[in-house]
């Protein structure tokens, strides 16, 4: 198995007292609550727990950071002593903590925090856009990179319908390089920014699997497709330090997140090394991710350098994963798909059918090394022939090595799916695969699906019904990279998943899910596709105290006010991390 097994428990009436908790002496099945003296303990709660053997209740007991007791009030007192804090939640509804399943908190903060917003909807046009980034370069010393933030699809939602041209942006910024980002996935660069990456007539692809788009007469046009490895740039050391240390924390908890995978640039990793030996809690706990270059060329076969020093605290920083894009993404027309887009942009990759990163033969060669190592196998896959990529790279990998270790594809169905897909990803999860999706899209990319693929394929992706009935139990995620602020909130996209409410209206209603589920999909399902279902996810002993309490109970309000719900507490480890004042 990737991850050691779940402890067990001795079940003592009511209070199910577990006797494999880190810190507490072995108990008989006589002994007494009293026995064990919490360290805080949390009263007059509505517990939503997700563990079906127990699966509401009033109050639960900490310590060491974890759950040694769930049960009625009367029950939990029994474990308090004279040292013990006592927490009233005021009858408030109680989660387990969220778990975010795929994310970029590093380049989130520094793009949230340094980019020049050229986001939909407050930059509603190409015209804006420019506007916003000649003021930036104005205050920019010549020669500084300029880097701006747009929103996914931007070409479908800007009153132009396309985007800026690298002829403007050489015209507002001929002594900077700038990159425009259309979405993680394709940039727009100037011609300072291209000749600083080093690309010159006839070059199509960059050392670090981005792609170059070129004009008629083979010069490049401006257009960079999944250039994240070549496009220079990142935040200082000092930043990332204190992105790890706070801000990462400082926002997602905000949200009642108390786990993230953070998926982290090999080159940053270090960094999240070094922090992780001073601090020994953090507000958040990291499961890294790492990656070299889109393609995943750069890893080295053994990846035991990834690994968190013996300093770290296990419980908060972690290195379990890696990650390789097999295609861009649909919304920006990269996603690699059998039948071409519709219509025919500019900024589309030769062929119509968007890029293809990753092989098949380096997507098998990735799943070989996380698997050699032990470690998740992360194959982002966005298009329908992206998909029988990563589902082939694992089918084969059962076929010569069998073996439990998390198979990851990204993005699974978002998209697009059919139905031999979910065939065959039902047979592969016995054997670990597990998938991540983005329900927030519901809310931003349905339309642009719409007008990209036609909606008879349109149709085929957010099918989230369907993946919990084929047993895929699909991990929810924000994907945060800093491009669309608002993706942080699950709230959100618990209320879209539930009413089916799109940006193009009511999207396949059949597909809508209920409220349990949405839950699930936040906290058990993330939980696993980590490889942390064993300690996260769920509210039950043994396992880690993190809970959100929430401002209202999703089950008792109309389903239209569940975009409105808050975290009013975010609790880690028995620590309240954030509350909402």
């Amino acid at each position: 198995m990737l991850m050691k097994s779940a402890p067990q428990y001795f079940r003592i009436p009511s209070l199910l007292v577990a006797a494999a908790c880190a810190g507490l002496a072995m108990f008989s099945s006589h002994a007494r609550a009293a026995d064990v003296q919490a360290d805080v303990i949390f009263l007059n709660g509505q517990f939503e727990t997700l563990n079906g053997r127990q699966p509401k209740a009033a109050a639960v007991a900490v310590k060491d950071e974890k759950f040694i007791a769930v049960g009625t009030n009367e029950e939990i007192r029994l474990t308090a002593g004279a040292n013990t804090k006592v927490i009233d939640l005021g009858n408030k509804f109680v989660a387990p903590g969220f778990v975010d399943a795929h994310t970029h908190p590093m380049e989130t903060i520094w793009i949230k925090d340094e980019w020049v917003d050229a986001r939909f909807p407050g930059t509603k046009s190409v015209k804006e856009a420019l506007e916003k980034i000649a003021e930036r370069v104005k205050n920019t010393p010549a020669g500084q990179w300029v880097y701006v933030a747009c929103v996914s699809a931007s070409e479908n939602k800007f009153i132009e319908k396309r985007l800026p041209t690298k002829a403007e942006l050489d015209q507002i910024a001929p002594n900077h390089p700038v990159v425009v980002a259309n979405g993680a996935h394709m940039a727009i660069a100037n011609s300072k920014a291209l000749a600083s990456m080093g690309v010159t007539k006839g070059v199509t692809r960059l050392p670090h699997g981005a792609g170059v788009l070129l004009d008629k007469d083979g010069n490049p046009n401006g257009t960079i497709t999944d250039g994240m490895g070549d496009i220079p740039g990142s935040p200082t050391p000092t930043q990332i330090r204190q992105y790890y240390e706070s801000g990462i924390a400082g926002f997602w908890n905000q949200y009642g997140f108390t786990s993230v995978m953070a998926i982290t640039p090999a080159a940053a990793l270090p960094i999240m090394q070094e922090t992780s030996r001073s601090l020994n809690k953090a507000n958040i706990r990291l499961s890294a991710s790492v990656w070299a270059a889109p393609d995943g060329e750069g890893l080295p076969d053994n990846l035991d350098r990834f690994e968190m020093p013996r300093e770290a605290n296990p419980d908060y920083f972690r290195f379990v994963a890696i990650k390789a894009w097999v295609d861009g993404e649909n919304d920006c027309r990269t996603g690699y798909m059998y039948e071409p887009y519709l219509g025919k942009l500019e900024t589309d990759p030769p062929g119509g059918l968007g890029t293809l990163v990753t092989p098949q033969a380096k997507a098998d060669q990735h799943a070989r090394r996380a698997s050699q190592n032990n470690k998740i196998s992360m194959l982002h896959c966005s298009g329908d022939a992206a998909m029988d990529i990563g589902l082939k790279a694992y089918e084969q990998l059962v076929k010569d090595s069998p073996t439990q270790t998390i198979k990851r594809i990204e993005h699974f169905g978002v998209f697009q799916v059919n139905d031999e897909q979910l065939r065959r990803a039902a047979a592969l999860k016995a054997s670990g695969l597990q998938i991540s999706v983005q329900p927030i899209w519901l809310l931003e990319l349905v339309n642009a699906d719409i007008e990209n693929m036609g909606m008879q394929r349109a149709r085929t992706g957010f099918k989230f019904r369907t993946l919990i009935e084929a047993g895929l139990e699909p991990a929810a995620s924000t994907d945060m990279t800093g491009i669309y602020l608002g993706n942080i909130d699950p709230f959100q996209a618990i209320y879209a998943m539930v009413t089916r409410q799109s940006d193009a209206g009511i999207f396949e209603p059949q597909e809508a899910i209920s409220v349990a589920d949405a839950l699930r999909m936040w906290t058990i399902w993330p939980a696993k596709a980590v490889g942390e279902g064993h300690e996260k996810g769920t509210i039950e002993i043994g396992k880690f105290a993190d809970m959100v309490v929430l401002s209202d109970d999703p089950f008792q309000i109309p389903k239209e006010q569940l975009k409105d719900l808050k975290a009013s507490k975010t609790i880690v480890g028995g620590r309240v991390v954030f509350e909402r004042r």
